[in-house]
């Protein structure tokens, strides 16, 4: 599960990857798409598990500032700041649910 979250500054994304340590991990943003791929490959070499989440950010997104981090629970968050933020504060907040693919 995974979610995204806006406030004043800032969109935050952030995905369930508990499953994959951080070199396994490789996160990707064109245009306003972002897409987390996670992928552990066993010692023969075979792929033994794989995620795939994506999201699509809004148009005040500013990717070129965009960065992220692993929690030590293996949550990965990505901040996007967002372009031009409006000074008043928000005044209800939206969560949307993402699928793994």
């Amino acid at each position: 599960m995974g979610g995204v979250r806006t406030t004043s500054h800032t969109h935050f994304l952030s995905a369930d990857v508990s499953r994959f340590e951080a070199p396994d991990i490789v996160v990707t943003a064109n245009n306003l798409h972002v897409t987390i791929h996670a992928e552990r490959v066993a010692e023969d070499g075979a792929v033994s598990d794989s995620f795939t989440q994506k999201f699509l950010l809004p148009a005040d997104a500013d990717l070129l500032g965009m960065s992220c981090s692993l929690t030590p629970d293996g949550v990965l968050v990505i901040s996007v700041p967002r372009l031009n933020p409006d000074p008043r504060p928000l005044t209800s907040e939206s969560v949307l649910v993402i699928s793994d693919l």
